[in-house]
């Protein structure tokens, strides 16, 4: 019995749990970031650097994401999280201080990036929108029939979800995020008029 398998990259576990494919994104990336410091000492500026590690980087750390980031531990989190933050230490050398959290943020303003997370976040908002749009998919995201009934004002229906697991899917991530979007849509027209 198989206790793991690849599918275009993504390694699923038999747990369920994204250990082992952070693991090797991150693997992959450390990798790729040995080239990124050559390129650094042929004096590349930090737009083309940036740029690169966009395109060689950080599209690795991306890669499936919206099937799995809604499951991530805080520990899958950070560790992602952490590549960014040696780019950005390598980048800005000097520039990035010591006290950590802070100093992420500062670079990542620097560097016009955002956090892994947010990127993540955007990510699936992005595939949930794209999936309305296309008639087959729709039914991954059924709106309410009931658009003015003040108990239930979200826009998209949630499955309900008995288990941790379930509830941090990614359709119901999805679904949540969707509804988040309606919301602050539906407050910024409402301040609008």
């Amino acid at each position: 019995m198989l206790d793991k398998v690849k599918i275009l990259g993504t390694i699923i576990t038999d747990k369920l749990d994204w250990d082992e494919n952070c693991n090797e994104i991150i693997k992959k990336v450390n990798k790729r970031m040995l080239l990124l410091k050559k390129i650094i000492s042929f004096g590349a500026t930090r737009e083309e650097m940036v740029h690169i590690w966009i395109v060689y980087c950080r599209s690795l750390l991306e890669q499936s994401a919206v099937v799995w980031s809604s499951s991530l531990t805080q520990e899958n989190i950070d560790d992602l999280e952490r590549t960014q933050k040696s780019f950005a230490k390598l980048i800005l050398k000097n520039e990035f201080r010591s006290d950590y959290e802070e100093s992420y943020e500062n670079a990542l303003m620097k560097l016009n990036l955002q956090s892994l997370e947010q990127r993540r976040e955007e990510l699936c908002l992005n595939f949930a929108k794209n999936c309305i749009k296309n008639e087959k998919l729709t039914d991954l995201f059924p709106e309410n029939e009931k658009q003015y009934d003040l108990r239930n004002t979200e826009k998209y229906k949630v499955l309900h979800a008995n288990t941790e697991r379930l509830r941090k899917s990614s359709v119901i991530h999805m679904q949540n995020l969707l509804n988040t979007e309606a919301r602050n849509q539906q407050q910024m027209n409402q301040a609008n008029i």
